[in-house]
């Protein structure tokens, strides 16, 4: 098959080549595993607490961003109720939620590959940081990645020097100042929604978009995604440019 045909790229030229990237950094909901089944039955339960009628328009839209924010934008929450919200919302998940997710066709083989290819694979996803080791664990996946990062809070927080991880961009500044990677063309990051790709943009990594996630169609080129990949085997298959 032409190389064409495997995955597009942006603008329709190529960009300087990622195969020499040592660290790949990834999403988790919508990039390694399919979690909407446990994220919208999280999201239901939390709304059924206020009595809030769940919007299904909202549903691809709050795979991806923190909790917090989706409930304060989405549905309107002011800050007090949002973080109650939340609360709720792990209850559901940290039970019942994260034993809904599904891998996605090929995520293993695609990790097996790239690990095979000395590729260091980093987690770095808003889901919170014990989850996202929960849900590593639960697929078997924890043994491929040498670091995982995600979400904390205020009581979490190590250091003041590393601080709260909020947000996509707090999580991937943590990464890299955690593994010493102080040179952006050495990292690449992958992820299914807008969140990723400017996150990664701000710290000035190469991106690739996976359009098999929860993105909206041309969400991920409008956010500069530099490759994209429509399967799992396709994001290794960019990597290692074989």
């Amino acid at each position: 098959m032409a190389r064409a045909h495997i995955f597009r790229i942006r603008h329709g030229s190529f960009v300087k080549s990622v195969m020499e990237k040592r660290y790949v950094l990834f999403d988790l909901d919508g990039t390694l595993t399919n979690s909407y089944r446990g994220i919208i039955n999280a999201l239901k339960y939390s709304l059924s607490k206020f009595t809030v009628e769940p919007k299904e328009e909202t549903f691809n839209k709050i795979i991806g961003p923190p909790v917090v924010w989706s409930l304060q934008n989405y549905y309107g929450f002011d800050e007090e109720n949002a973080v109650k919200g939340l609360r709720y919302f792990r209850e559901y998940y940290d039970r019942t939620g994260y034993l809904e997710n599904e891998l996605y066709p090929g995520t293993e083989e695609m990790l097996k590959t790239l690990r095979g290819h000395d590729k260091k694979l980093l987690l770095a996803t808003s889901k919170p940081q014990k989850m996202a080791e929960k849900v590593l664990e639960h697929f078997g996946l924890d043994d491929y990645f040498c670091f995982v990062a995600g979400a904390n809070s205020d009581d979490e927080s190590s250091s003041k020097e590393l601080g709260l991880r909020a947000t996509k961009e707090d999580v991937i500044g943590y990464v890299l100042k955690t593994n010493g990677i102080l040179d952006p063309e050495n990292a690449v990051m992958v992820g299914d929604r807008h969140w990723d790709i400017r996150a990664g943009k701000v710290f000035g990594l190469q991106t690739i978009g996976v359009s098999y996630g929860f993105a909206d169609p041309g969400e991920l080129e409008k956010a500069g995604a530099d490759y994209i990949a429509s399967n799992p085997l396709m994001v290794s298959e960019i990597v290692v440019q074989q």
